[in-house]
């Protein structure tokens, strides 16, 4: 059996563990290996751009599924000009006597992006950022990560379902953890060796990076 959908899945996960009675308990293990697998991989497919972010607040709201930035740059006007992350009391500093002008720092304040001076017009910024993957469930029946590396999901699942069960030997435990953290390294070595397949890297010129000292 395919595991290419969130159905067959299902069926396995209760295969491997020998069970017909979890039907409920095995979509809390899928949540719980995707909540996992979502706050530890960085790779390219969790990548998202937005180029037409709009920036004409002190606080933008984080996009949905934000996990965290790559680049924030302000496209519009020109030139690009990046933003620098910096803390909530370092902005206090960049910021100084000047309460709106051209943003350019922010930081993460629970929901929001918190910008830093307060836009004095409408900007245009180019986003690209980590985005969590999609949950799989009934209506959303695959994603990047079980199309691609379904075993991902089957040892994780399986190995939060072991941590679960009563009676479950410990030794299956362990197996099923080591086999879900090798798959997530092979997830993660897989897109280092595409990502740089022995390109050069090249500085992107043509864009304005502030340097602030004591930050």
């Amino acid at each position: 059996m395919a595991l290419n959908n969130y159905a067959n899945l299902k069926t396995a996960i209760a295969n491997f563990l020998a069970r017909d009675d979890l039907t409920s308990e095995i979509d809390d293990f899928i949540d719980l290996t995707e909540a996992d697998f979502n706050r530890r991989l960085r790779i390219r497919s969790m990548e998202t751009v937005d180029t037409s972010f709009t920036v004409d607040s002190e606080t933008e709201s984080l996009p949905t599924g934000f996990l965290q930035v790559r680049s924030f740059i302000l496209t519009s006007p020109e030139p690009d000009s990046a933003l620098v992350l910096m803390t909530p009391f370092h902005q206090t500093d960049i910021r100084g006597s000047d309460t709106s002008g051209q943003p350019r720092a922010y930081s993460i304040e629970g929901t929001n992006f918190r910008l830093s001076p307060s836009p004095d017009s409408t900007y245009t910024a180019r986003l690209t950022y980590y985005k969590a993957f999609d949950a799989i469930d009934s209506s959303t029946t695959t994603n990047h990560i079980l199309t691609n590396h379904p075993d991902v999901y089957l040892y994780g699942a399986l190995y939060f379902g072991s941590t679960f069960l009563r009676g479950m030997d410990q030794q299956s435990v362990v197996q099923f953890k080591s086999q879900y953290e090798a798959a997530l390294k092979q997830v993660e070595e897989a897109d280092a060796k595409d990502k740089y397949n022995g390109s050069p890297l090249v500085q992107r010129s043509g864009i304005n990076i502030n340097n602030y000292d004591n930050v």
